[in-house]
Parts: structure tokens; C-alpha cells; sequence
């Protein structure tokens, strides 16, 4: 059996410039792994915090919903106020993205970057992608396919209550896209589901942001900062950061 290690947040002091980086739901802190080195080494502070019951056995994910993790979006805003950080961006993707705009419409951030946004999603997508992580985690495990399918029981009779209001979560933010007024990028992967480039291009059109830029990758598929355009997602990210911030010191 494979012992599978539990995720960590991550915190990177760099300079009073601090970057919150939102990882995507079921999956953990490696979504932001590389940007936070790549954005540590340019001078930022990096701050990306794990969501409860995510990075670790699919059964936590079960006792938590989208209202946890909204909570825990906003603990780690405020760790950093606590810290004396003043000058906040954020990087979210997918869920992470989601709770960037939330954020956005909410406090005080200086811009933010959103990769793999849905405007949309049904509750039975929701509980389908976590039955598909608890699968692929146990499989990693090792565990057999009996024990797998009997495991696995647990995920397949959750209600849907919880990812209702995830939907409904998704949706209030979405009706406020307008609030957001700061500088925004937003990148979707063209091997994504089309859905991806069909949410970002409304939420280029529905932000109220006089700086704004829209981008589509062509080789990346969900996980935009795990795939082949990882690179070259890193450097548009530093070079949005640096063209709306414009005193960054090392």
C-alpha cells in the first residue's frame, strides 16, 4: 500500500507585495506550487493556503462544503493584513478562481488573475468530481477494486445539498461580477472543456475593470499551472503583475 503524504500551505516572504494563490477544488497547494517559487524569486510574497479536508484522504472532503472553504479563503486574506501586508493580489484557479472574485468584489485587492473559471456548475458535476478523486486517490493507494468499490460507497449516496449551495455559491458570485473594478486577467485552457472559454469571455465582458486581458492557452487543458504552458503562463502572470503595479523592489 502507498502511503500518500498530506498537502502543506505555502508561505514565501518576499517583499510588501503579498500574492494570495487560490488551488483548484480536490486538488491542494501543488496547483500553486511553481508560481509561488517562479513569483518568490521575482521579489513577491507568496501565500497559498490549503482549503480543510482537501490534500489529503478523499473521506475529510466529505465532513466540509464551498462555505468552509470560503472561510478559510478569508482567514488566509486576513493572516495576511495580520502580517502587515498591504498591498494584496490574488491568483485563483477554478474554485480558487471563483473565490479570487468573491474576494474582489469584497475588499480591498490591488489586481487579480483568474485561470480556469466556470460562470456555472451542476450540483451532480460537483459530486462527480469528488467520487473521480476519491477513486484516483485510493487507486494511487493501491487498495483493489473490491475495496475500492466498497470505499467509494460513502461518495456515491452524499446528497446533493452541499453542492447546491456550491452552485448557488458560484452563481451569487457571478451576479456581481460588476464590482470588480481593479486590474484582472483571465486565462483559460483551449484543451479545457469549452464551457472554460465561454465563462471567461463572460467574465471579461461583465467585469467593470478599465485593465483587463483576456487569454486563452493552447496546450493546456484544466490545470492550466500544471501543464505544458506552464512557462509561458508564469511569465503573462509576472508581466500583468508588473504592468498594473509598476513599483515592485527585489
Amino acid at each position: 500500500m502507498v502511503n500518500i503524504l498530506p498537502a502543506k500551505e505555502i508561505y514565501l516572504q518576499g517583499n510588501e507585495h503579498a500574492l494570495l494563490l487560490l488551488h483548484s477544488f480536490t486538488s491542494h497547494t501543488r496547483d500553486m506550487k511553481k508560481v509561488a517559487a517562479k513569483l518568490h524569486e521575482e521579489g513577491y510574497t507568496c501565500y497559498a493556503p490549503l482549503y480543510r479536508g482537501h490534500g489529503n484522504a478523499p473521506e475529510q472532503l466529505l465532513q466540509y462544503n464551498v462555505y468552509d472553504w470560503w472561510q478559510d479563503v478569508m482567514n488566509a486574506y486576513q493572516f495576511l493584513l495580520d502580517e502587515g501586508y498591504q498591498k494584496i493580489s490574488v491568483i485563483g484557479i477554478s474554485i480558487g478562481g471563483i473565490f479570487t472574485l468573491k474576494l474582489a468584489q469584497l475588499e480591498q485587492l490591488e489586481q487579480i488573475i483568474v485561470l480556469s473559471v466556470p460562470v456555472e456548475k451542476e450540483p451532480e458535476q460537483l459530486k462527480q468530481r469528488i467520487m473521480d478523486y476519491a477513486y484516483n486517490y485510493k487507486n494511487i493507494e493501491g487498495k483493489s477494486a473490491l475495496q475500492i468499490s466498497n470505499e467509494i460507497e460513502p461518495f456515491t449516496n452524499m446528497p446533493l445539498d452541499s453542492f447546491i449551495a456550491f452552485q448557488h455559491f458560484i452563481k451569487d458570485t457571478m451576479l456581481h461580477l460588476n464590482k470588480i473594478t481593479i486590474p484582472i486577467a483571465i486565462f483559460y485552457g483551449e484543451r479545457d472543456e469549452d464551457v472554460y472559454a465561454q465563462s471567461a469571455e463572460t467574465i471579461y465582458q461583465q467585469v467593470q475593470s478599465s485593465k483587463k486581458k483576456l487569454k486563452g492557452f493552447a496546450n493546456s487543458k484544466h490545470l492550466m499551472t500544471l501543464g505544458r504552458d506552464q512557462e509561458d503562463i508564469m511569465k503573462e502572470m509576472m508581466e500583468f503583475l508588473r504592468m498594473n503595479n509598476g513599483d515592485l523592489t527585489q
